[in-house]
């Protein structure tokens, strides 16, 4: 009976670890141009992984950790930039150019699929 309680307090301690990286970390770079760029991210929605968050990431820092089916939306300025996202045990990283002029949508799935001009 003991094993079992101490087995149910690690599982929620650890589910609770998992759901306090959802919403804002830590903010994207600042833009200093006249004319940045809006980038909104949509974290598709699926049944795999649904109650951990998929922490975004430009260049190797943690921005911000999205619920499934939640759009998050910042300004860049343009240039070069690696988005990622760590998903569990997951990660993705690819190197991205932000052209100037065009705002961006990128749906963001389980799948590293992040284009490197969007």
């Amino acid at each position: 009976m003991r094993l079992l309680r101490l087995g149910s307090l690690v599982s929620a301690a650890l589910l609770g670890a998992c759901s306090t990286t959802s919403g804002p970390i830590s903010a994207p770079p600042t833009p200093t141009s006249g004319h940045p760029v809006t980038i909104s991210l949509h974290r598709v929605e699926s049944l795999e992984g649904a109650a951990v968050p998929m922490v975004f990431t430009i260049n190797g820092t943690e921005v911000y950790g999205l619920r499934n089916g939640e759009t998050y939306q910042f300004k860049l300025d343009p240039g070069q930039y690696v988005f990622g996202w760590d998903f569990g045990f997951n990660t993705c990283a690819q190197d991205v150019w932000i052209r100037p002029g065009r705002d961006i949508d990128l749906n963001l799935s389980n799948d590293c699929d992040i284009p490197p001009e969007p």
